[in-house]
């Protein structure tokens, strides 16, 4: 029995992406099948080292965009035919599409909307929820509507990624299968580091806004004088960890989040982590070693922010002490034998449930 983790074919740093490989590598490793499912032929993500197992099948997700965006019109129409077309050709040629039968068990993301129980119908699947409040996406607001994956008779479990994700799943669809598996933070690449510089770092995806008028009412309050903002974009793990573990303070910027790779990432490297938990980091924004800020209260933030300056170098000793309480607080929680220990444990009462074979 094959477990197909449907996978997006995006080559950029995205930690939801990183975990499904993660979780991939895991159940192999325990005695399962699991692949990857992509797209395209010969794709994988490169931005961190992987040797995981890949399959492809373009079909299943052009029949996602059909279900999300319905049939396209005009030119569009024109486009998409003559692409569906070549891609048919490629896809004979390569014997892509690989099959997908009753004995698979087809994983999907959240994000996919509420008509993905309608893909392959009697295929067995589990959602793998790693952003709770992107549930709902795709869904409306017509009470007599109730199309969603989650009441589907396909539906064999859902896996989300905290103790945020799973009361927010368990209030939405009571009496379903559930299960939490723990992020694990490699500690071979994130680890506490004491000789930090008096750098800044910082992820410009999120919330940027905030970001913007934080540094700058610092900035004219002669606050930042001496520091250095570094950005972290576009960058492979190897490179995210290394600003991390010579960076004093890392700002967050996440709200509604699953779980929040990076703050913990930053965290697990002796970061001084201040800013919004993003509710599902709330389980590891503890205010011994960090300085969670409540969503969106920007004034808070850069007063917080500018007490943490301040006092940096006048408590140093006791501040990397802070991180260094951080860092073997996340390193014990989120370990890689938890991590694998949740998958095999979350996979094997699954297959046990409804008399699965490996």
């Amino acid at each position: 029995m094959r477990i197909l983790f449907i996978c997006p074919d995006i080559n950029k740093p995205t930690g939801g992406i990183k975990q499904i490989y993660r979780q991939v590598d895991v159940l192999n490793k325990n005695g399962f099948k699991a692949f990857i499912l992509h797209q395209n032929r010969s794709f994988k993500c490169t931005w961190f080292y992987n040797s995981t197992p890949i399959l492809y099948n373009s079909k299943i997700f052009k029949d996602i965009e059909l279900l999300r965006f319905g049939k396209p019109k005009g030119l569009q129409k024109i486009r998409k035919f003559i692409k569906k077309i070549v891609t048919f050709k490629l896809d004979k040629i390569n014997n892509q599409n690989i099959e997908i039968t009753e004995s698979d068990i087809l994983v999907f993301p959240e994000v996919y909307g509420n008509k993905v129980a309608k893909l392959l119908p009697d295929i067995k699947k589990v959602i793998y929820n790693q952003g709770c409040y992107q549930t709902f996406f795709g869904h409306n607001l017509d009470l007599n509507n109730k199309e969603t994956p989650y009441l589907s008779k396909d539906l064999i479990a859902i896996i989300v990624n905290s103790e945020n994700g799973k009361k927010y799943i368990n209030y939405s669809f009571p009496n379903k299968d559930l299960y939490r598996v723990h992020y694990g933070i490699d500690r071979n690449n994130f680890y506490y580091q004491k000789n930090k510089k008096r750098q800044i770092a910082y992820m410009p995806r999120r919330l940027r806004v905030d970001l913007l008028q934080i540094i700058n009412i610092l900035k004219f309050r002669g606050v930042l004088e001496g520091w250095e903002l570094v950005e972290i974009d576009n960058m492979t793990e190897n490179q995210v960890a290394n600003v991390f573990k010579e960076s004093a303070i890392f700002l967050n910027f996440s709200i509604n989040e699953g779980f929040g790779m990076p703050p913990a990432e930053a965290m697990a490297c002796g970061c001084l982590v201040i800013g919004y938990p993003g509710k599902g980091g709330d389980e590891f924004f503890k205010e011994e070693f960090s300085y969670p800020i409540p969503d969106r209260n920007v004034l808070m933030y850069a007063q917080k922010l500018e007490q943490l300056l301040l006092n940096y170098d006048k408590n140093k000793l006791k501040h990397l002490e802070q991180g260094k309480k951080a860092s073997e607080f996340i390193l014990k929680e989120y370990a890689i034998e938890v991590e694998e220990n949740d998958i095999t444990s979350v996979w094997t009462s699954i297959f046990e449930k409804n008399n699965f074979n490996k």
